[in-house]
C-alpha cells in the first residue's frame, strides 16, 4: 500500500526554464487581457461615437423645453411691438437674446457647460454659438 503514496516533501521549483515558460505565459496573457479591454472600451467607452451621440442629444433635448418657455414669452412681445428687437425674456431664464431682428431672433442657453442655441421661431435646439 505504501507504493501509492509518495512519502517525500514536495520541494519549490527551482528549474530555471521552467520559471521561464511560465513568466513568459503570464506577460502572453496579460498583453491579451489588454488587447481586449482596449478593443471593448472603443465601442462602450466614455468617448464612444454611441455615448458622445446620446450627450449631444440629452443637450439638445435639456435646451430644447428652456427655450420653450421663453419662445412664449418671445412672441407675447412680438405680438405686441410687432418686433424681436428690444424684447425682454423672462428673469431666471439663464437664456440670452443673442441676436433679434423685425422677423427673428436666436436664444443661446448653457446647459452643464456647453453652449446650445435656438434660431427661432420655430426654430430647433442645436449645439454651439448662433
Amino acid at each position: 500500500m505504501d507504493v501509492w503514496f509518495n512519502r517525500s516533501p514536495l520541494g519549490a521549483d527551482t528549474g530555471g526554464v521552467t520559471r521561464g515558460i511560465g513568466l513568459v505565459l503570464v506577460l502572453i496573457s496579460l498583453a491579451i487581457v489588454g488587447g481586449l479591454m482596449a478593443m471593448q472600451s472603443k465601442n462602450s467607452g466614455p468617448t464612444s461615437a454611441q455615448v458622445t451621440q446620446d450627450e449631444s442629444q440629452a443637450l439638445v433635448t435639456a435646451a430644447a423645453q428652456t427655450f420653450a418657455q421663453v419662445d412664449q414669452a418671445l412672441q407675447a412681445d412680438y405680438a405686441q411691438n410687432g418686433t424681436y428687437v428690444g424684447a425682454e425674456l423672462p428673469v431666471g431664464s439663464q437664456v440670452t437674446l443673442a441676436q433679434a431682428t423685425a422677423t427673428s431672433y436666436c436664444l443661446e442657453t448653457s446647459v452643464t457647460g456647453t453652449l446650445v442655441h435656438e434660431t427661432g421661431p420655430g426654430g430647433v435646439a442645436t449645439a454651439g454659438a448662433c
